[in-house]
């Protein structure tokens, strides 16, 4: 599935980018705050289960617009949770950071006002580092590893000029990954994990 996702990716981007790539372009950066939101994932027999938890998340993005309608941006993201792995009759806590290196094709269809809403679709990648673990609430070392994974992105938003150069974005973001395992095969579920994203961050354009 993630492969067939690439592919469709890089084919939108490419597309876009010679169709309009003879006009002006413009740059922006942003810094944005919001809120990685955990979905559980359960493997086919329903024996293993990831349950991550909520954690703040500090987002970075560089966006270079073709013209009014068409961009591309690159992410660096940030985010500390723990992926809590049930495998009955114990639970298995790995605080991990996690961070993300994305890029994405953005499409802005109509500005309203001041208003410029705008969706996108990418890919990346998403790198868990293993920090302090835990066995049924007792920390306890059992071998975890850092591991990287493939991740869709996908999501919307809109942007809202307040002063000049500087304005606001409110966006939605989804990434759909593969769960990890910190190299520790008890943990395989075999599935697809999601993580829905809440930001909201200042925006600076030259």
């Amino acid at each position: 599935m993630l492969k067939r996702a690439f592919a469709a990716v890089l084919f939108i981007i490419l597309l876009g980018t010679r169709a309009v790539a003879q006009d002006e372009g413009r740059f922006d950066a942003s810094v944005a705050w919001g809120v990685a939101l955990g979905k559980s994932a359960t493997n086919n027999v329903g024996n293993v289960t990831d349950s991550p938890t909520n954690s703040p998340l500090l987002l970075g993005t560089f966006r270079f617009r073709f013209n009014h309608m068409h961009s591309v941006e690159f992410n660096a993201g940030r985010t500390l949770d723990s992926q809590i792995f049930i495998i009955p009759p114990d639970e298995y806590r790995v605080e991990a950071k996690i961070m993300e290196y994305s890029g994405a094709y953005v499409f802005s269809p109509i500005r309203f006002h001041k208003l410029e809403p705008f969706v996108f679709v990418g890919g990346g990648a998403l790198r868990f580092s293993p920090g302090n673990t835990y066995i049924d609430g007792f920390q306890s070392a059992f071998g975890a590893s850092r591991q990287t994974s493939k991740a869709f992105l996908y999501g919307g938003g809109v942007n809202y000029p307040v002063w000049r150069r500087i304005g606001l974005r409110l966006q939605y973001r989804g990434l759909v990954y593969k769960e990890p395992t910190f190299r520790l095969q008890q943990f395989f579920t075999g599935a697809n994990g999601q993580m829905p994203e809440a930001t909201i961050g200042v925006v600076y354009k030259f």
